[in-house]
């Protein structure tokens, strides 16, 4: 079959360099291991997405989801419309808020195949990297969840695909879909300006790309960008910049403490999982020499579109955390260098074997530990002190006992000091008292404002993580003249494999029923910390 064309006339470039894959992936060899591999655990974890509570953000966003806006005050609008289409068809439960998102992470198992199939035109090194990307703990354990991440990765990985497109065809058409893609990137997570900023790199870096610097249809794919991040801009400028403040102030320094770099890479290797990790890393670093060296399009367009924000995470690590999902938008070009890069791996020696013992067992090892992780947040096989699966359990029981203590109490309102709370006992209470979080209105700009004359004429409930107990107290006591203790509602573990008996407590969120609020408008109890 003759290659594609050229709208030139011109063959297609060379694509990357590299030879057939030695050895091959285990479990990720040939169409049907991939197609079996990405069915099964799509399977896995859409029985996962209803099983599970919602996590803590997650009922944030179906708020968001309930009240449709252009912007919200921690992220643009894209996480809220896919939750309102995937509850559009299931409903509001854990099944409906998450199976599309479920769904997209299987997707990204044939946008990696064809970005690496387009970069270098081994179908065998594609069909690797859609093995290779089911099996890393960023869909492993993530792909259940849905955050603003689902939709960037999904219009990141449109972004790229489109140009490889105008580099393997020179078609300038290309450009709208890649800036239609970018616009989109930036509507679901503001972290997609570094998408634009590896776009330009590229274009300057390779020389055979400077031509497009000529013609219109980049400034056209630039141009529909914009439009499509116009409305959210509209929205931050309305809101005193609101998201945009909140998310690039993370970018002023604070104290100096370095300690969060190695926790950083130490969080990304656990998150692709070790073997995978070692792939990824070696993949890079050889993309980053051809790109520097040699200056190839294919290398440069994964090095330009991951490396810039690697370094900012690096940088940001050295004054606070870096959260390990900042990256997830990275996976697909990760995977695509680590393929790439296993297409070269050196003849021998140590590192050689090292490398090719990972390509052999990266599948099966990175789907052992996701099911592993998936055992965990199940049945709690691992006590921790400190265990993020915590915040999806015991919120249905512990939303209906807050509403009998309201009732019993004759509190006209559930107050809360955090969204956190107020997603969950939103989305598992019936509505009866409202919900309200008495304080950053900001986040919920989006909603009616809640009854003033209730709120300051009948008793509030307010309801407290254990952890911000003696805090929010202390703010109740200043705002409000009567303050009172009056129970606690314990959240808990599912019970144990076997065992009949609930299981033991997550959190012990205590009840505080304040009235008579001092001063006048509505009772804000100051910002969570």
């Amino acid at each position: 079959m003759q290659p594609p064309r050229l709208s030139s006339g011109a063959a297609e470039p060379p694509a990357a360099a590299g030879g057939p894959l030695v050895p091959e992936p285990a479990g990720a060899g040939d169409l049907a291991s991939v197609a079996v591999l990405v069915g099964l655990l799509t399977l896995l974890r859409l029985w996962l997405a209803g099983t599970l509570g919602l996590a803590a953000d997650e009922t944030y966003y179906w708020l968001w989801a309930q009240n449709l806006s252009f912007g919200y005050y921690d992220h643009p609008p894209a996480v809220a419309l896919l939750i309102r289409a995937s509850t559009a068809v299931f409903g509001d439960t854990a099944f409906g808020v998450r199976w599309l998102s479920v769904l997209l992470a299987a997707a990204a198992s044939l946008g990696v195949w064809r970005l690496v199939w387009r970069l270098t035109g081994d179908r065998a090194a594609a069909l690797a990297g859609a093995g290779l990307v089911q099996a890393t703990l960023f869909l492993g354990a993530g792909a259940i969840l849905v955050t603003p991440d689902t939709p960037l990765v999904l219009f990141w990985i449109l972004a790229l695909l489109a140009l490889a497109e105008v580099w393997r065809t020179g078609r300038g058409g290309w450009w709208l879909l890649a800036g239609l893609s970018v616009g989109l990137a930036f509507v679901s997570k503001y972290t997609a300006v570094f998408l634009g900023l590896g776009i330009v790199v590229w274009l300057l870096w390779v020389p055979e790309l400077r031509r497009w610097f000529r013609s219109p249809w980049p400034y056209a794919g630039g141009a529909l960008c914009l439009a499509v991040m116009a409305p959210v801009v509209a929205w931050n400028l309305r809101h005193g910049g609101a998201s945009l403040s909140k998310q690039f102030g993370r970018a002023v320094p604070h104290a100096f403490d370095p300690r969060f770099v190695p926790e950083f890479f130490a969080g990304q290797a656990g998150l692709l999982t070790p073997l995978i990790g070692v792939l990824v890393l070696y993949g890079l670093v050889l993309l980053l020499w051809r790109a520097a060296r040699q200056r190839e399009a294919a290398a440069t367009l994964i090095v330009a579109t991951t490396v810039p924000l690697v370094l900012y995470l690096v940088w940001y690590g050295l004054f606070d955390r870096v959260q390990g999902n900042w990256t997830a938008c990275l996976l697909p070009a990760s995977i695509a260098a680590a393929v790439i890069g296993a297409r070269s791996l050196p003849a021998a020696g140590p590192i050689g074997a090292a490398l090719r013992l990972s390509l052999r067992f990266a599948v099966p090892v990175g789907v052992t530990l996701g099911l592993l992780v998936a055992a965990h947040a199940l049945w709690r096989v691992v006590p921790l002190a400190a265990d993020p699966t915590g915040q999806l359990f015991g919120w249905r029981a512990a939303a209906a006992a807050v509403e009998a203590a309201a009732a019993r109490h004759g509190a006209g309102t559930i107050g809360t000091a955090s969204y956190t709370t107020t997603g969950e006992l939103r989305f598992h209470g019936s509505g009866r008292p409202p919900v309200v979080q008495l304080g950053e209105r900001l986040r919920y700009a989006m909603e009616p404002e809640p009854d003033l004359e209730r709120l300051r004429g009948m008793p509030i409930l307010v309801v407290v993580e254990s952890r911000r107990d003696g805090e929010v107290e202390a703010a109740l006591n200043g705002r409000f003249g009567r303050v009172e203790r009056v129970g606690t509602v314990d959240r808990r573990w599912r019970a144990p494999l076997f065992a009949p008996a609930a299981g033991d407590v997550v959190d012990r969120l205590s009840l505080f029923l304040a009235s008579n609020p001092r001063g006048d408008g509505f009772p804000d109890i100051g910002p969570a910390r």
